[in-house]
């Protein structure tokens, strides 16, 4: 399984961010998908693109955005 995630700078301002999402676990693939992440207390909402929506599985998205969030997290700490 692979995943990359980079958070965008120029589009990206705490709270929200576009981070541009490659996966592939052997059946689903994609390649530098947007998804666009809102920080606001007390959780955090993800939208997806409607040509991923249908094909992601639950166990996907919860990878996708585990992988999300800590990019989110390295790019807040490195600025």
């Amino acid at each position: 399984m692979k995943i990359d995630a980079r958070v965008m700078q120029d589009k990206s301002f705490d709270p929200q961010f576009v981070v541009k999402v490659s996966y592939d676990d052997g059946k689903t693939r994609f390649m530098n998908e947007l998804v666009s992440v809102v920080r606001r207390p007390p959780k955090v909402t993800f939208e997806y693109s409607e040509t991923l929506k249908p094909i992601l599985t639950k166990v996907d998205i919860q990878r996708i955005e585990l992988e999300v969030m800590r990019v989110i997290v390295e790019s807040l700490l490195n600025k």
